[in-house]
């Protein structure tokens, strides 16, 4: 009885191991082929020893720089409803980190100053003008407080859409993060996350179904293709595995005083609500706004109110000479 038990068992094992070997092979070839069929939309430019990707549309007197959360597959598909909409008020760019999107990826430590001198010199490299009103998601917003902390004359303004506190990324558990990235690369490099896509399935719940239900058609392919390419990514490993230590330093870094601070929240409880508080103190002129009915992708859960405010922080700034 034992050794029928023993053998099941074993086949199983053989069957499951065959499968994710199929799994792993299928998701090779599939990457190959969507690299090929999806090519950079925009331009890409060597920075610090690797090619980034940035996109540029529109025109304007102020140049309006999206900066993508952790983990998010690229910014271009990210960004892609307000780059379109936001046109005809200004210049608009988005671009991928190092490893992220159509950017290369790279062994140098992606500690916050390497980040913010590597989109300081693709803004520069691209002949994006400033003044640059900064808008980030989630952890994005130590990216763009340091950044206005290293070149203060060139930001105009800030947006950040449900980002955490420095206060709160100095001090986050970095092994939550890393374990839930080494989670999805698995599902990632056997296919698994490939094959609960096509079954609708797509991780994180919270964020990329949601963008991906709400892109125009022409844009889910590049989407979901970016999507299957950087789940679980290493680059993205090696950022949050920074996350702490980058919080510090923008903490070391000092208030931004009179640089204005709009801050989109979305309603997810008390202790996300006080961390949004700490926000307030990051400048002199900082505002708070909780947008009901709202997700942590709030940029798509609630675009038309995201757009607006946008919309109504260039006209502020626009007059702020």
């Amino acid at each position: 009885m034992k050794t029928t038990v023993k053998k099941r068992m074993l086949k199983n094992l053989i069957v499951v191991l065959l499968l994710l070997g199929i799994g792993s092979i299928w998701q090779d070839v599939m990457i190959d082929k969507e690299s090929r069929k999806f090519l950079p939309q925009g331009n890409l430019y060597t920075i610090n020893s690797h090619n980034m990707h940035l996109y540029g549309l529109g025109e304007g007197n102020t140049t309006i720089v999206f900066i993508a959360g952790s983990g998010t597959p690229n910014a271009f598909t990210d960004y892609y409803y307000y780059q379109q909409e936001l046109q005809q008020y200004a210049r608009t760019v988005s671009y991928d980190r190092a490893g992220f999107g159509w950017s290369e990826k790279t062994n140098i430590p992606r500690t916050i100053d390497t980040i913010v001198e590597e989109l300081h010199e693709l803004l520069k490299k691209a002949n994006e003008s400033p003044p640059y009103l900064l808008v980030g998601h989630s952890l994005a917003s130590l990216e763009v407080i340091r950044f206005a902390q290293q070149y203060p004359d060139e930001v105009k303004g800030i947006l950040l859409l449900d980002s955490g506190s420095p206060e709160y990324y100095a001090n986050d558990l970095e092994a939550k993060s890393l374990i839930l990235n080494r989670f999805t690369a698995g599902l990632r490099v056997t296919g698994i996350a490939r094959a609960l896509g096509s079954a609708g399935i797509l991780l994180p719940f919270a964020g990329e179904n949601l963008r991906y239900d709400l892109l125009p058609n022409e844009m889910k392919e590049i989407d979901i293709a970016m999507y299957y390419r950087h789940l679980g990514d290493s680059s993205n490993l090696n950022f949050i595995s920074h996350m702490n230590e980058n919080a510090k330093v923008v903490m070391d870094g000092g208030y931004l005083k009179d640089i204005p601070f709009l801050i989109l929240s979305s309603e997810s409880g008390s202790d996300w609500d006080e961390v949004q508080q700490q926000l307030l103190h990051w400048s002199n002129k900082s505002v708070r706004e909780t947008i009901p009915a709202s997700q942590h992708y709030i940029h798509w859960s609630n675009k038309e109110v995201v757009l607006k405010k946008i919309v109504e922080t260039l006209t502020l700034i626009s007059k702020d000479k």
